[in-house]
């Protein structure tokens, strides 16, 4: 994997993942929509045979796109902890 931001705002930022598909782009736009502050928030993989998909994040100003990724990833992590957790407690 391998992360490039392609443009950054105050309010923006577009960033590309090579090696990375839908699975991951889904995944991180859907915790981005939960993240307070953030206004939009969109995945794209322009080509089916390319590994490669941008995420696009503006925000309200309250927090940087930086910070909103930031959180999404954590609140994916505590998730995925918790899941983890109920499974062993089956």
């Amino acid at each position: 994997m391998e992360i490039k931001v392609v443009k950054e705002d105050k309010n923006y930022l577009e960033i590309e993942i090579q090696g990375e598909e839908h699975t991951l782009g889904n995944l991180i736009a859907g915790l981005l929509r939960r993240v307070n502050g953030v206004t939009f928030v969109t995945y794209n993989k322009p080509h089916p045979l390319i590994d490669t998909i941008y995420i696009k994040i503006l925000t309200d100003g309250t927090i940087t796109p930086k910070e909103a990724l930031l959180k999404a990833i954590q609140q994916g992590e505590e998730l995925a902890n918790r899941f983890i957790n109920d499974v062993k407690n089956l």
